[in-house]
């Protein structure tokens, strides 16, 4: 087949498509020494889905996630789009979006969609770092690869790693146990300084908002990650619901994959940043009723905190 009429049908759901032989990757993961599992493919798809840049600020009564979340769980609008080209095709296939054992920055970097920038993050030269992406092994011998051209870098800009607020990022090393859309995911009591500097229901987007590359950046607006309501996250929701009711409400939000569980705890965070106590008798109940360690213990130390501002 060739890599041209692959490109193209891709291209039809995806912004930026680049396509190399599967063994291009695992060599170059190998030589990096990243522990990716073989794969009996012969030919790997890089894909890159545009989102745009949205700030919705929190109120007393809703909390608001990192803005790569508004829409619809973009881990089932990438591998939808993905499986309206596949099916067409008359060969084996496997696919994956974010949740799996491959490197996903290490292929979009070798296949040119963009260049790993000082901030984690891939950097496109026109959708910047608002993209997803997504991995499609293919059982196809094509008569070539597809390489995106990338002329850029991040130069001596630091901005990212001068705004990082936990000091994650270095000019060397990227401390992931520091960075906070790690450990606001994570399920762990968090320390005072992990609670003080969180600042939102779910992830973090100040490298994303501080990174130069970002400015006057036109993302292509897919109708899938048109604002649904569901972006504002009800605190009464959060302490009240059950696991099942709020999913229920808040199906489709990519936010859920962790709990819900994760989001009380993180809510705590923030409403002790607002100095807001109205849902003092709610936390109490919420630390009887959930026998999950991680959460209690953060629970009772920010409901401590929270009490002393009510007295």
């Amino acid at each position: 087949m060739k890599a041209n009429e692959l490109q193209k049908a891709f291209l039809k759901y995806f912004d930026v498509v680049g396509i190399i032989q599967t063994k291009t990757y695992l060599e170059a993961a190998k030589q990096m020494h990243k522990e990716v599992p073989d794969v009996d493919y012969q030919t790997m798809v890089v894909l890159g889905l545009s989102y745009p840049y949205r700030m919705i600020k929190h109120t007393k009564t809703h909390l608001i996630p990192s803005f790569y979340t508004f829409g619809s769980d973009y881990h089932l609008v990438l591998k939808h789009r993905i499986e309206l080209v596949v099916k067409d095709l008359s060969c084996k296939y496997q696919y994956g979006v974010d949740n799996h054992p491959h490197d996903e920055r290490l292929a979009a970097v070798l296949s040119g969609l963009g260049y790993f920038g000082k901030n984690q993050l891939i950097i496109n030269q026109t959708l910047g770092t608002y993209m997803f992406l997504g991995i499609v092994f293919l059982d196809l011998e094509l008569d070539h690869e597809l390489i995106l051209d990338v002329h850029d870098d991040c130069g001596t800009c630091r901005k990212c790693i001068t705004a990082c607020p936990t000091n994650a990022l270095t000019d060397t090393l990227f401390h992931l146990d520091k960075c906070m859309s790690q450990y606001n995911q994570t399920k762990k009591i968090l320390s005072d300084e992990e609670i003080d500097k969180n600042y939102l229901l779910f992830g973090c987007d100040i490298c994303q908002m501080v990174c130069p590359k970002n400015i006057n950046i036109k993302p292509v607006i897919h109708e899938e990650f048109a604002l649904s309501g569901k972006e504002m996250v009800s605190i009464l929701d959060l302490f009240q619901d059950s696991e099942k009711v709020f999913k229920q409400k808040y199906q489709d939000m990519s936010y859920l994959w962790k709990g819900k569980t994760i989001l009380m705890r993180n809510a705590l965070t923030l409403l002790l940043k607002q100095k807001n106590t109205q849902y003092n008798e709610l936390i109490k109940k919420s630390i009887y009723e959930k026998n999950v360690l991680w959460y209690q213990e953060t629970a009772r130390h920010i409901l401590n905190k929270l009490e002393k501002i009510s007295s």
